[in-house]
């Protein structure tokens, strides 16, 4: 009879291994094929991180044009028009007039180049920032993909697993109705079928909050199922050792790159507030267009409708109080602290790139033992199969034998999730995720 009853499993099981199961909610929506590349090209072309990051951009480079504007020419234009009894008096300091015009140039100042030098660095800064949040959604991205199609080979697995163990808790039932069995036999499997019930609810939710979380980063709408593949990430950094990745990172990595834009913005600051104590010239030109209304005539010897000056303005600082060596010490200060800052963030790089190194390896040793360990089960179960047809061998010994290879390929996949997980890992700590794609 238990030939019978576990030979019944066995066959159970064997149908069930050959059904594609559909992923739930998937029914009667038309498929659409998206690739790890597709996805991640998507979400950084939306993602409201990486745009608000290039509006950050956008506005420091803007930022850049103005402070340049100090070394361009300024032109002003515009009349004094103003009734006067008497002498002529003067309006903001210039005398009345018909139409007058302005003009200055900064010729030589040392606070304005540095002050844009300051701004450009602050602009690189701001790139820098821009490719960090695009690591960012990269990541996120790359993840939600991988646990969508790995939660559903996970489910496929769990499919077969769960029919199998509903049909041996019914028969384990029956035995125990016909005093074959022990009704602790029937509790024991009835609760193996409720564990396998749980896992598949789990793995179910996981497959639903993954393509809820991708559908909202790249866009695709609810009425297209998405369809993914096997997830896989080919860069030639992962085969690099953590010094060598880490002397790479330091290249590439945003936030150092934005941390170093940020300390050269200091010291051009430095520099700038340093300037204010040298002399400073500017090129400086008027016109103006008088009329005989103001009483000029009256006033003075000569007459003359268009006048207009050229001439140069040097300033040369002698004494104002502490005011430019106190702002000099602050900026050194804040130049301290963007360096101290810089530093700390290479010391963390480092530090993560080694955990994220060492955990690549781990997971790889997984993997390759979770291989290893399907391919001599998936031996067992021919050898006990081959056993089965020469009659050495019961159907209950193939049934259990089949029954651990389907719980050694799950492991499997759970060695392949982690194993693509601690790649992504060490790729965002390095920087270079985003670039990838």
């Amino acid at each position: 009879m238990n030939r019978i009853i576990h030979g019944l499993i066995f066959l159970t099981a064997l149908c069930a291994s050959a059904v594609a199961v559909e992923p739930e909610g998937q029914a009667g929506r038309e498929g659409r094929p998206v690739t790890l590349r597709e996805a991640v090209r998507l979400a950084l072309a939306r993602g409201p991180e990486v745009l608000l990051a290039r509006a950050e951009a956008a506005k420091a480079a803007e930022a850049v044009r103005e402070t340049r504007s100090l070394n361009m020419p300024q032109v002003v234009a515009g009349t004094g028009l103003a009734y006067n009894n008497g002498f002529p008096l003067s309006i903001e300091g210039a005398a009345p007039s018909v139409f007058q015009a302005a003009a200055s140039q900064a010729f030589l100042s040392g606070r304005n180049k540095n002050l844009i030098r300051e701004s450009e660095a602050g602009s690189a800064a701001a790139q820098a920032g821009t490719e960090g949040a695009r690591n960012l959604l990269a990541a996120r991205t790359i993840l939600f993909y991988s646990e969508l199609h790995q939660s559903r080979q996970a489910i496929e697995l769990l499919e077969q697993q769960r029919t199998a163990a509903r049909q041996d808790s019914r028969l384990m039932e029956s035995l125990v109705q016909g005093g074959r069995a022990l009704p602790l036999d029937a509790k024991i499997a009835a609760l193996a079928a409720a564990d396998l019930d749980q896992q598949w609810l789990v793995a179910q939710e996981r497959v639903r909050l993954a393509e809820a979380g991708l559908r909202e980063l790249t866009g695709i709408p609810e009425k297209e199922a998405i369809l993914t593949e096997r997830p896989e990430i080919g860069s030639e950094l992962l085969a690099l050792t953590p010094d060598a990745l880490y002397q790479k990172a330091l290249e590439i990595h945003p936030a150092i790159r934005e941390a170093e834009a940020a300390a050269r913005a200091r010291d051009f600051r430095i520099e700038a507030e340093r300037a204010e104590r040298y002399p400073q010239l500017t090129l400086i030109s008027q016109y103006a267009l008088f009329s005989k209304t103001n009483n000029y005539q009256d006033f003075f010897n000569r007459f003359t409708r268009n006048n207009y000056i050229l001439g140069l303005s040097v300033q040369v600082p002698v004494f104002n109080g502490f005011r430019t060596s106190a702002r000099v010490s602050a900026a050194r200060q804040d130049a301290e602290i963007a360096r101290l800052q810089l530093q700390r963030l290479k010391s963390e790089l480092k530090a993560n790139l080694e955990k994220s190194a060492s955990a690549l390896r781990v997971a790889i040793g997984a993997a390759t033992l979770a291989r290893q360990t399907v391919a001599v089960y998936e031996e067992k179960l021919k050898v006990s199969e081959t056993r089965l047809e020469a009659g050495r061998a019961d159907s209950r010994e193939v049934s259990e034998t089949r029954t651990q290879l389907l719980e050694k390929r799950a492991a499997l996949v759970e060695a392949d999730r982690a194993l693509f997980e601690r790649q992504v890992e060490l790729l965002q700590a390095s920087g270079s995720l985003a670039s990838i794609f």
